[in-house]
């Protein structure tokens, strides 16, 4: 296959470079990944702003945007060859529940849901007992096997959370997603400074959630859909 990866942590980021070396193993691996650090970027595109790209090695760019930006410019214009898949990560720190709004990670994957296979993107929720070369060895496993699942290899984005859980054979589960309580409020630093708070904890971690899974040590897998209509109140609102 051949895959486009991206990230949010930034082109140098460790969890990016071991994906790296992990996937270009059996497949043909396109890279285009931010200049810094775009955490909690969501989707947005630099529509106002020239961007600057910087073309490494063959097929591999560091693009001074967002994540959305590296993946639409990547596959619009940068790359000539047929992409199959769009894979975003590792990113290092979970990606949960309501934290898929934010996430650059998996708007980086989002970028991708034209493609004929579903897009990715994966997060280590932490790496103090599990390596991020294991966690990536893991990913690997995870797509081959995502490739042969037909009803959900295509039309779906994927929303893969690893446990810091150092095991042989960690497993997974399809779960839907949690959610979180009320963040933190944001605070004032200093003068007309201020921070934003931390995200709420988890409100709905009942079984079944990627919050559950995780807990349990078992690695998480969501199918998150594109259409954000809310189909149930719009048939209420047309037979009215």
């Amino acid at each position: 296959m051949k895959i486009l990866l991206s990230n949010d942590d930034g082109y140098h980021a460790i969890g990016i470079q071991e994906l790296i070396k992990q996937l270009e193993k059996e497949h043909d691996i396109y890279v285009a990944a931010p200049s810094k650090n775009h955490s909690a970027g969501s989707s947005a595109l630099s529509v106002r702003k020239d961007i600057k790209i910087n073309n490494i090695k063959k097929n591999h760019y560091i693009i001074d945007g967002t994540p959305s930006d590296c993946v639409h410019i990547a596959l619009t214009c940068l790359i000539k060859d047929k992409i199959d898949m769009v894979v975003s990560g590792i990113n290092l720190g979970a990606n949960l529940g309501d934290d898929v709004i934010y996430s650059g990670t998996v708007a980086a994957a989002l970028e991708g849901r034209h493609l004929e296979m579903s897009p990715i993107a994966i997060s280590l929720v932490s790496h103090d007992k599990l390596s991020m070369s294991k966690a990536a060895i893991e990913s690997s496993k995870i797509i081959q096997e995502i490739v042969c699942k037909e009803e959900i290899a295509k039309k779906t984005l994927l929303n893969i959370n690893i446990p810091d859980f150092e095991s042989e054979n960690l497993s997974f589960e399809f779960t839907r997603l949690g959610k979180r309580g009320i963040p933190l409020p944001a605070s004032n630093i200093k003068d007309d400074f201020y921070k934003i708070g931390a995200a709420g904890p988890p409100e709905d971690d009942s079984e079944g959630t990627d919050f559950y899974c995780i807990n349990k040590n078992k690695i998480s897998i969501t199918p998150l859909t594109y259409d954000l209509t809310n189909i149930e109140i719009l048939k209420k609102l047309k037979i009215r």
